[in-house]
C-alpha cells in the first residue's frame, strides 16, 4: 500500500490514520511491565538475519516488531532499516514507502517543519527517483523547498533545484512542466529576500542561553545546528552552543512544535532552539569560562551528561533549559558521548560510553584545573551513569589525598548494576560533598536495562527494593512519572528541578528538602519524593533569589524576603512564597 508523504494539516493527519496501529504515544508501565518496552535484541536479530543472507527473514522480524510497537521514536528506526534493506534489494518504491512513513511520523511528534525530516524526505526523494517515479520525487523536494526557509536554511536549497532542473530536463511534459514551476518559484521567493522566522526578534523576549560543550562524538560536516555532531566516535572537542528560550517558557518544559496545535514549524517566540554551535580551541573555551565567572562574579559551574538515545542537539537544548530554569548564573557545561540517537542501538551505545568515561575523567580534570570554577556540580542520567561512574572513580583513586574536588553530584536515574553501583559509590565519595541517587519505578530505559541483564536490579530502580549505600542519598521519584524516551524526569518537572537548586544552594540533606518523605524498604530507610506537598513555580523563583544573596537560614530568607518582595504583590502571591520557604526549610 502506498503512502505518499503529504502537504498540509488535514492531509497529514489522514495519512497519520494509515499509523493508528503502529504509533501509540503515551506511557509505559512500570519496572514490572516490561514488555511494553522494545525488546533490546530486536536490532541484533534482524542484523543477524541480514548477515546470514536472510533478508526476508530480517524483514519478517522488522514487521512484527512495527505491529507491536507503542513508541514513535521505536517505530521510526524500524521504518528507517526496513527502507535500507528494501533499497539493497532493489525495491526501490517499497523503500520510499517506508520512508514517508518515517517521516510522517516524525511530522506528527515533532512538527512538519522538524529539520530532522529533511534527511529522511531526500532519502524518500531518490528511493523514488530510483523506482522511476519522476512525478513523486518532485511532490518531496516541493515539501523539502517550502519547509527550508522556515528552518533558516535556505541556502542548501542549490542541490535539490539542479536536481527539479534535471527532472525538467528529462521527464514528461506534465511532470517537467511542474519541476520548471517549482524550482522557479522558489528561486523568486529566495531573490525576494524571504526572512526566516527563526531570527531572534528581541521583542518577542526571547532569552538566548550560552552553554559550553565537550563531546567526543564526530561532526558529520553538516553546518545545521541540528546536525553538527551524529553519533560516531571522534576525538575530544571542546566549545560554545546558544539555545534560545521563548518567553512563556514552562519550567521543566523544552517547547517543541506539535501539528496538533497546529504549529508546524520551531519558533524561538514559542519554541526552545538550537541557534549555533561553535566548536573552539580547549585553552581558549577555558578562557572564556574563566572570563564569564569573572563578569558574572559566580563561582560555580554544572556539567550534564545525557543518558542513551539523546542526539546531540536535544542534549545541548536540555542543558540550558535547566540552567534558565533555575536562574543558573555559573557555567553550564554539557557532554555529550556518541549516543547513536536510536532505539536499536542500545547495545551499540553500552559500547561506546565506557570509552567516554575516559574522556570525561581529562575533561573533569581540566574543568577543576582550568574553568576557574569553585563549586562544580555534575548530573548524568541513564546510561550516561557509566561514564560519569567511570571518570569519578578514577578521579577519586587520582586524587584521593586531596579535598572533595566537586559539590554536589546528582546520578538520575543509573542504568547500571545495582551492585556495582554501590561498589563504586564508596569509592567515588571522597570527590564530592554528597552523592545523590534519583530512582524511579516508572522509568522506560531503566526498563529496558533490566530486560536485556536478566531482571537484575539496577542502579536507578525505585520502590521498595531502591538501592541503599551508606555514600548515598536515595530518593525515590517515582511520583513524579514519566516522559518516555526522553524519561528525564529530573528536569520534565519543576518539583525536581526545585530539588537540585536546594542542592547547589546549601548541601542540604534530605530532611531539609521540601517534599522529602522517609520511607522503609526491603533495604532500610530511604526518601520518597512528594511533589504535591511543594509549590513548584513558587520554589523556583523563591530558590533564584535565596541562592543568590546566599541566605541559609530561615529567619534569613524571611527578612531578605520581606525586604524585597514589593508590598503591590498580591496577598494571595505572598503566601504561596512564604508557605513554600518554609517547607524549603522543613518547616
Amino acid at each position: 500500500m502506498s503512502c505518499r508523504f503529504v502537504r498540509g494539516a488535514r492531509s497529514l493527519r489522514l495519512a497519520l490514520a494509515f499509523l493508528a496501529g503502529l504509533i501509540v504515544s503515551g506511557a509505559t508501565g512500570s519496572l514490572a511491565a516490561v514488555g511494553d518496552v522494545p525488546d533490546p535484541l530486536v536490532g541484533l536479530q534482524i542484523e543477524d538475519a541480514v548477515q546470514a543472507g536472510d533478508t526476508a527473514g530480517a524483514l519478517a522480524l522488522i514487521d512484527t516488531a512495527l505491529g507491536t510497537a507503542t513508541d514513535p521514536r521505536f517505530t521510526e528506526d524500524l521504518l528507517a532499516r526496513k527502507a535500507e534493506i528494501l533499497s539493497s534489494e532493489g525495491r526501490h518504491a517499497e523503500a520510499a514507502e517506508a520512508l514517508e512513513l518515517q517521516a510522517n511520523s516524525i511530522a506528527e511528534r515533532e512538527g512538519e517543519t522538524s529539520p530532522a525530516l529533511l534527511p529522511v524526505l531526500d532519502k524518500a526523494a531518490a528511493e523514488r527517483e530510483l523506482a522511476g517515479e519522476p512525478e513523486a520525487v518532485v511532490e518531496i523536494l516541493s515539501y523539502i523547498l517550502d519547509i527550508l526557509p522556515r528552518l533558516g536554511l535556505s541556502a542548501q536549497a542549490d542541490a535539490y533545484l539542479a536536481r527539479l532542473d534535471a527532472i525538467a530536463a528529462s521527464a514528461t511534459p506534465q511532470v517537467a512542466a511542474s519541476a520548471n514551476e517549482l524550482a522557479e518559484r522558489f528561486r523568486r521567493q529566495r531573490e525576494a529576500g524571504s526572512r526566516s522566522i527563526f531570527e531572534t526578534d528581541p521583542d518577542k523576549g526571547t532569552t538566548t542561553v550560552r552553554i559550553y560543550y565537550a563531546t567526543d562524538r564526530a561532526r558529520t560536516g553538516d553546518t545545521d545546528p541540528d546536525n553538527f555532531y551524529g553519533g560516531e566516535r571522534g576525538e575530544l572537542e571542546l566549545g560554545t552552543a546558544t539555545v534560545s528560550i521563548p518567553p512563556h517558557h514552562v519550567p521543566g518544559n523544552i517547547e517543541r512544535p506539535s501539528i496538533w496545535t497546529l504549529e508546524f514549524s520551531e519558533d524561538p517566540a514559542r519554541h526552545v532552539v538550537l541557534k549555533a554551535v561553535t566548536p573552539g580551541e580547549r585553552e581558549a573555551v577555558f578562557a572564556e569560562m574563566r572570563s564569564q565567572l569573572a563578569e558574572t562574579g559566580s563561582e560555580s559551574a554544572f556539567v550534564f551528561v545525557h543518558g542513551f538515545n539523546v542526539p546531540f542537539n536535544e542534549a545541548a537544548q536540555r542543558t540550558a533549559q535547566m540552567a534558565y530554569d533555575m536562574d543558573f548564573d555559573g557555567l553550564p557545561i554539557l557532554y555529550s558521548w556518541p549516543s547513536r540517537a536510536s532505539v536499536l542501538s542500545y547495545i551499540a551505545d553500552t559500547a561506546v560510553v565506557n570509552l567516554s568515561g575516559r574522556r570525561l575523567l581529562t575533561f573533569l580534570e581540566d574543568v577543576v584545573a582550568r574553568s576557574g570554577a569553585k563549586r562544580i556540580h555534575l548530573i548524568a542520567h541513564s546510561m550516561g551513569n557509566r561514564a560519569l561512574t567511570d571518570a569519578l572513580e578514577l578521579f577519586a583513586l587520582r586524587h584521593e589525598d586531596e579535598p572533595p574536588a566537586f559539590d554536589q553530584v546528582v546520578f538520575a536515574a543509573p542504568d547500571l548494576d545495582a551492585g556495582l553501583f554501590a561498589a563504586m559509590a564508596q569509592t567515588i565519595r571522597g570527590a564530592a560533598q554528597r552523592l545523590t541517587l534519583y530512582a524511579s519505578d516508572k522509568d522506560w530505559a531503566l526498563a529496558v536495562s533490566r530486560k536485556l541483564h536478566g531482571d537484575a536490579a539496577r542502579a536507578g530502580q525505585g520502590g521498595r527494593r531502591i538501592l541503599q549505600a551508606a555514600a548515598v542519598d536515595s530518593i525515590d521519584m517515582t511520583s513524579v512519572g514519566e516522559d518516555m524516551l526522553m524519561h528525564s524526569y529530573y528536569a520534565n518537572n519543576p518539583s525536581a528541578l526545585s530539588d537540585i537548586l536546594s542542592l547547589f544552594w546549601r548541601d542540604a540533606p534530605p530532611e531539609d528538602r521540601c517534599g522529602m518523605k522517609q520511607s522503609t524498604g526491603e533495604f532500610g530507610a530511604y526518601w520518597q519524593y512528594v511533589p504535591d506537598e511543594c509549590d513548584s513555580s513558587a520554589l523556583l523563583s523563591t530558590l533564584s533569589f535565596l541562592r543568590k544573596a546566599r541566605v541559609v537560614s530561615l529567619p534569613d530568607a524571611q527578612r531578605f524576603l520581606y525586604r524585597f518582595i514589593p508590598a503591590s504583590v498580591a496577598p494571595d502571591e505572598r503566601v504561596r512564597l512564604e508557605t513554600a520557604l518554609a517547607k524549603l526549610f522543613g518547616r
